[in-house]
């Protein structure tokens, strides 16, 4: 009698199996949730299996990272088929709400790419990948926007725009005019990108919503000097590692408490994002008097654009701490729906941040309002994160270029 033999999955669909559970992961919970024990009750592959076709988990993670790469170019290839024909720059607002709500429902992938840039920020390791897909999302905005009869030097705008938007609309939201605030968004945009400067209708509620009714400190209630160191090193490891790494135990080693005393200021992990939030706010409203101090006179775009670039990144391009903490919130808060209300409040004060910016810059554009602002915020959020692809050397000077255009483009004047 011929036994029958086991049927072997071929190695490109084992690979392609490891990768598709490595992308869940990632979406879901972050790359350090790609363990061998993880991967196997997705995949039904062993560790050795990684091993065999990868190298090891940090080839699982390169490989997934290219694979998210290419995944959103054929996401922009098909969204390119849609302009064959030229179409009219009054189709445009209508086209580019309607690819930013794909791309938030295309959530996975796009949490993918933040990952690869939140990696790129810190390690050389991903950083040509990361570069090469920021230049090629700039291409497909040059190109959408010869389409439609707009101006090619919005495209940095546009591909800031929607890498930021998942930030800010990614998670479940807990306002019931959400949707209607993204939409007016996208519309005073699309008038901005267009060259509209004169005054536009417009709707700032939800931003509003978050801005008013954000809680007393919990740092005002817990008094004590401890407290706040703890906070303190709570923030900044966020920051350089990321929400997965911010435990008890990792805050009370990094501030040199005990355990208990850690708990005892901030007995949940909750506690203890508030506690890292609150300082957050308190540098990001620091940060906003060095970029526009209350007695400056207005500025000309390239100053402003030049001292936002070195609030960010230092001399030698290293991120500030907290600009990672923010973007590492905000990510966070894409999942967590326990986070979500901590990271609309933080952006409600960069909202604040945006305004000021605005009210202090010398452009040309008639007085721009909230929503401007909420706009700027958006966009310039999209361009530290495009920064973040870019070698260490290139990120002042590159950031400090790629604002300057945004606000001109945005609020300059009219073409």
């Amino acid at each position: 009698m011929i036994q029958a033999m086991p049927i072997i999955a071929p190695s490109s669909a084992v690979r392609d199996r490891l990768i598709g559970a490595a992308t869940d992961l990632i979406a879901r919970h972050g790359p350090r949730s790609v363990t061998a024990r993880s991967l196997a009750e997705l995949s039904g592959q062993s560790a050795s299996a990684v091993n065999y076709h990868f190298g090891g988990r940090e080839g699982l993670l390169a490989a997934t990272f290219e694979a998210a790469v290419a995944e959103v170019g054929t996401w922009r290839s098909g969204w390119s088929l849609t302009l064959q024909a030229a179409p009219p720059p009054e189709a445009f607002p209508g086209w580019f709400l309607a690819i930013t709500l794909d791309r938030l429902a295309s959530r996975p992938m796009f949490l993918v790419l933040r990952e690869l840039r939140h990696h790129a920020a810190r390690t050389p390791t991903y950083r040509d990948l990361a570069r090469r897909e920021a230049t090629e999302a700039d291409q497909f905005w040059v190109d959408a926007l010869v389409r439609f009869g707009l101006p090619e030097a919005a495209a940095g705008a546009c591909s800031d725009f929607t890498e930021s938007i998942l930030g800010i609309h990614g998670g479940s939201p807990d306002h019931p005019d959400q949707n209607v605030w993204l939409a007016e968004t996208t519309k005073r945009f699309c008038a901005r990108v267009a060259g509209n400067r004169g005054p536009a209708p417009g709707w700032d509620g939800w931003r509003k919503f978050a801005r008013t009714r954000r809680g007393p400190s919990l740092l005002s209630e817990v008094a004590a000097p401890s407290a706040v160191r703890i906070a303190t090193s709570a923030a900044e490891l966020l920051g350089r590692e990321g929400m997965e790494a911010l435990t008890h135990r990792a805050v009370a080693a990094e501030v040199g408490l005990s355990l208990a005393a850690v708990s005892g200021y901030f007995p949940s992990k909750s506690s203890l994002v508030r506690g890292a939030f609150d300082r957050l706010i308190s540098t990001i409203s620091a940060v906003r008097g060095e970029i526009v101090p209350e007695q400056e006179d207005p500025q000309p775009i390239s100053h402003v654009a030049g001292t936002t670039a070195e609030t960010l990144f230092d001399a030698k391009g290293t991120a500030a701490p907290w600009l990672l903490a923010f973007d590492e919130m905000l990510t966070a808060a894409i999942r967590d729906p326990d986070l979500r209300r901590d990271a609309e409040d933080l952006r409600a004060s960069r909202g604040e941040n945006s305004a000021g910016l605005l009210a202090r810059v010398k452009h040309g554009s008639d007085p721009v309002d909230g929503l401007d602002a909420h706009i700027l915020s958006i966009v310039t959020t999209g361009a530290m994160r495009s920064a973040y692809a870019q070698d260490l050397e290139d990120r002042r000077p590159w950031l400090t270029a790629r604002i300057a255009i945004l606000i001109e483009v945005l609020f300059g004047n009219a073409a």
